[in-house]
């Protein structure tokens, strides 16, 4: 567990970090890393059960910060024109996971502030080892899509709602209790008629995760104005609720039905609503620093608007980075 939700930016250790190799194998081609690998721990397909082999299958080119698959290599490739023509089909197939340890200080990235006081309530519950109930809501992102774990593939890595929930259960407290109403093709339209299923688990703590949905239709004041309503449609209710707001990830340019300068948008006025009783995880900023080093399809889990195994762990990192509770050195150890 504790290699799937250390968060990056202070681990000096990379865990299965995703990449596509974008060609048709013909020559050598480079995928960038996030960051300059110091030792090469292990190089294998998506599923973990092929495992590459240095000079054969690739080589690292260290001083930019890359890993090169060499021509006649076991390793996937895709060319851009079977990418646009895959209509959301799993990416899995095609990804390669990549661990290695590097130097420490080289995210130069976003990094996610403790908001446990945005939270107190929440905070005291974990401290306290008191029972917590958590129920997460949003679309098919929350739902699970593309985990390998939700698809039943190899190597079977939760979504990012369980893997928060567990990081809680394993490192602070026993009794946490999970509930993910989330529904594929979802908007915040859908989950403001129906909050039944939030309230209905008295939860403690609401995350709502939408936003890749609504940028096919909704401007960033009537997105707001849902998440505001939802957030005070469950307070009347469960006046004790407090609430994670999760910022969206961002689409590959080939998600076409998306209008792609909404998610900053959507993030600037999630963030307006942080403050007593509301927190922001901010995905849509780390996903923006991120793309700065990868391609937005060493991400992806459909080549379109889903994260991949990868991009789970992000997800949950960001989450849990909020919430307070589980933090490493610059070793990677606990802290």
């Amino acid at each position: 567990m504790d290699n799937l939700i250390n968060p990056f930016w202070l681990s000096t250790m990379m865990d299965a970090e995703s990449v596509v190799f974008m060609g048709d194998g013909s020559e050598p081609i480079e995928a960038a890393l996030l960051f300059q690998p110091d030792t090469i721990w292990s190089v294998t397909n998506a599923a973990a059960d092929v495992r590459y082999v240095e000079d054969d299958d690739y080589y690292v080119d260290r001083q930019a910060g890359g890993i090169v698959r060499v021509p006649g290599s076991r390793m996937p490739c895709v060319t851009p024109e079977a990418v646009a023509a895959a209509d959301g089909q799993l990416t899995h197939g095609r990804t390669v996971a990549v661990t290695y340890s590097h130097a420490s200080g080289q995210w130069r990235g976003f990094v996610p502030a403790n908001a446990g006081t945005d939270l107190p309530r929440t905070t005291r519950l974990l401290q306290q080892r008191r029972p917590l109930t958590i129920c997460l809501t949003g679309d098919s992102i929350s739902e699970g899509y593309d985990a390998s774990g939700f698809h039943g593939l190899p190597p079977y890595q939760p979504a990012f709602a369980t893997l928060v929930a567990s990081a809680l259960q394993q490192h602070i407290n026993p009794d946490v209790h999970l509930h993910n109403v989330a529904t594929a093709g979802w908007t915040t339209t859908d989950a403001l008629w129906d909050t039944a299923p939030i309230t209905g688990v008295n939860p403690d703590l609401v995350v709502v995760a939408f936003g890749m949905n609504d940028a096919a239709y909704a401007e960033a004041d009537e997105y707001a104005g849902n998440v505001s309503k939802l957030v005070a449609a469950v307070r009347s209710d469960v006046a004790h609720a407090e609430f994670i707001l999760v910022s969206p990830m961002l689409p590959t340019p080939e998600c076409g039905w998306v209008v792609h300068a909404r998610f900053a948008q959507y993030r600037d006025v999630l963030a307006q609503m942080a403050g007593d009783g509301v927190a922001l995880a901010d995905v849509t900023r780390m996903w923006t620093d991120l793309l700065e080093r990868k391609h937005p399809h060493d991400l992806s889990g459909n080549g379109w608007n889903h994260p991949n195994d990868f991009g789970h762990r992000i997800y949950a990192q960001m989450i849990l980075a909020v919430m307070g509770d589980h933090r490493v050195s610059a070793s990677g150890s606990n802290a």
